[in-house]
This record gives C-alpha cells, sequence and structure tokens, in this order.
C-alpha cells in the first residue's frame, strides 16, 4: 500500500511540477503534458532507485529518461495534434524535427530536465519518503 501511495505522490509532483514549467513558458499547458510528466517523473524514480541500488549509472538514468520523454511526446503529439487535431504544439519551425512533434532542441531540454528529475526524486526519497 506504501508502494502505491508513494507511486501515486511521485507522479502528482511530476504532473504538478511540468504543469508549472508549461504554465511559466508558455503561459498555458494542457492536462495531458501533466499525464506525460507524471508517467516521466514516475520513469524517473524508477530508474533513479536502480541507479541507487549501482545497478545503473547516472547516463544511462539521464538517457533513458530522455527517451521515454521524447518518445512519450511523439506519441502524444502525433495522438493529440495530428490525428486529434488539438494543435497542443508544433515544432516545424524548429531545426531538426520530426513530423513537427519531436525536435532536437526540446529532446535536449528533456535530457537537462531528467537532472533536475533525478534531483528531485533524491529529494523526495530523502525528506519525504524517508529513505
Amino acid at each position: 500500500m506504501f508502494k502505491l501511495l508513494k507511486l501515486i505522490a511521485v507522479g502528482s509532483f511530476g504532473a504538478m511540477c511540468y504543469g508549472i514549467i508549461e504554465l511559466v513558458n508558455r503561459g498555458f499547458s494542457h492536462i495531458s503534458m501533466g499525464l506525460l510528466g507524471a508517467f516521466s517523473m514516475l520513469v524517473i524514480h524508477e530508474l533513479n532507485g536502480e541507479r541507487r541500488s549501482d545497478r545503473l549509472k547516472l547516463i544511462y538514468v539521464v538517457l533513458i529518461s530522455t527517451l521515454f520523454i521524447t518518445s512519450g511526446e511523439l506519441l502524444a503529439g502525433e495522438i493529440l495534434n495530428r490525428y486529434l487535431g488539438m494543435k497542443i504544439w508544433n515544432y516545424k519551425h524548429l531545426p531538426l524535427n520530426f513530423d513537427g512533434q519531436i525536435c532536437i532542441r526540446y529532446s535536449a531540454a528533456w535530457g537537462l530536465l531528467s537532472f533536475f528529475g533525478i534531483a528531485a526524486d533524491e529529494f523526495l526519497r530523502k525528506y519525504i519518503f524517508q529513505e
């Protein structure tokens, strides 16, 4: 039961943080981005657990997190923006984009954000979950 509550807290934290980042940078967000933030933080949390157990190096946690977030963005973009026509974001004007849904600039940003996610996970584990 504690594990489930912990995962709910971690996911909620990720959704809230990413929503705030979008509000500050774009002035608005979409609920789908909160869900992607939640799932991304859960992946970071699980990967960071592997790192803490010396089964995974930090660079691999960051790389896997970056690939997960970018893949999630592509999947969400293809479904929400292209198939459903919601037009939540469009990277067509940026260099090295794929179908306007992902681009190298934001993939690099997700890598940087992964570092902050790992640091936030460490904070949650130490001060909230007392691990």
